[in-house]
């Protein structure tokens, strides 16, 4: 019934590999996932090391196999204590069985739980986690309320999102129940995303006089993955709900500009003044983390064997060359379709906005993206400007 497999330091059992896996299956292994959990274990060692965080308590509420919990015992220093819950008690003996194949059993306290009830149960202030990791088919604000009551006052937060149809704008109406949020669609999609899920996850947080600063946050394959530390108290709370902010997209020329909650805003573009506005809001409004952990966590990624590395650490280093820009991108093939110019050079579109003062990287959300300070106006003449010279020089 169950196979052996490796990842990481550590091997395990699971159920036979599923190309596809859906939320009809009772268990199962996604090899497709192991940059999310090499990418997890090496935040969680940086979290761990930057606040001087020793004997951590650890939870894993929708374990599944196990492997993330058995990975994080293994393979990250200062573990006191993981518990790993799961709903299926096919998964509870999997867990198990794999917690005592990597000699990791003492570490991992295995739960047959459902996993709010499971985090409910650790609400005590003697029972809460410095880490606790949602990782979900589909979305994770279901947990959000009991997930944020199980936190030590200086904790780590993980979350994961699958459900991008919802938050990209694909299905507003599903968006606007679940995460009581208006999404847009755009071609810098997958950032609203992780904007949006910032947003309900600091407004939930917030509530619970707890306040949330994002530390890392990535969009990879099929999901958003955010990383948060959650601090206690009203200052932190304000902190966070006060960088809370809308987007404003003109549907006619491409601007887009984001507004602080607590200010007014126009109803129509300054830009062009078309009044064909997509809106999407309340969303995180800031920087999506920080340089100082960033850079932690990439050091832990160099250091650990992990099986992702090399496309990892490329990751890891577009997430620092864009961290200081702007919120949103541009995508170069919608720009030159709508000049019906070629795509140019990227290299050639950096090293000119450059060149005339403006922020511009390649953003890790797309290879076909940049991200800019320049207004759209400055991009289109940018990119004829390019597209002359090119054929100037012929």
């Amino acid at each position: 019934m169950f196979e052996k497999y490796k990842e990481g330091q550590v091997t395990f059992l699971s159920p036979p590999i599923q190309k596809v896996p859906t939320t009809g299956m009772s268990v199962f292994y996604n090899p497709k996932s192991e940059l999310n959990r090499d990418v997890t274990i090496s935040v969680i060692q940086a979290f761990l090391t930057h606040y001087g965080i020793t004997n951590a308590r650890v939870c894993t509420p929708l374990a599944g196999t196990g492997v993330r919990a058995v990975r994080i015992a293994k393979e990250v220093d200062g573990i006191k204590c993981i518990v790993a819950g799961d709903s299926n008690p096919i998964a509870v003996e999997l867990i198990k069985r794999n917690s005592e194949l990597n000699e990791v059993s003492e570490i991992i306290e295995v739960h047959h739980s459902d996993a709010n009830l499971l985090l409910t149960q650790h609400h005590r202030r003697t029972q809460r986690f410095d880490v606790i990791d949602i990782d979900p088919f589909g979305s994770p604000r279901i947990f959000f309320a009991a997930a944020i009551g199980a936190m030590k006052p200086r904790s780590l937060l993980c979350l994961t999102a699958t459900d991008l149809p919802v938050l990209v704008g694909i299905r507003p109406k599903a968006c606007m129940k679940r995460y009581a949020a208006t999404p847009a669609r755009t071609e810098y999609g997958h950032e609203l995303a992780i904007r949006l899920l910032l947003g309900c996850a600091i407004r939930e947080a917030a509530s619970q006089n707890i306040g949330l600063e994002p530390l890392l946050t990535i969009y990879v394959d099929h999901y958003v993955r955010i990383f948060c530390v959650a601090s206690k108290g009203d200052e932190a709370a304000w902190t966070a709900i006060s960088q809370l902010g809308h987007l404003f997209h003109c549907d006619e020329c491409g601007s887009r500009r984001l507004v602080n909650t607590l200010q007014s805003f126009s109803p129509s573009c300054p830009n062009c003044n078309s009044t064909r506005i997509q809106r999407a809001g309340p969303l995180w409004a800031n920087h999506l983390g920080s340089r100082d952990f960033i850079d932690k966590t990439l050091r832990e990624i160099t250091h650990k064997p992990l099986g992702t590395k090399r496309r990892l650490t490329r990751l890891i280093k577009c997430l620092l060359e864009e961290l200081d820009g702007p919120p949103t991108y541009f995508d170069l093939h919608k720009l030159c379709d709508k000049l019906e110019i070629p795509i140019p050079s990227f290299n050639d579109v950096v090293r000119i906005l450059r060149a005339k003062g403006q922020f511009c990287s390649r953003t890790h959300f797309s290879p076909y993206a940049i991200r800019t300070s320049a207004s759209v106006q400055v991009l289109h003449q940018t990119l004829l400007q390019i597209i002359k010279g090119e054929q100037n020089h012929v």
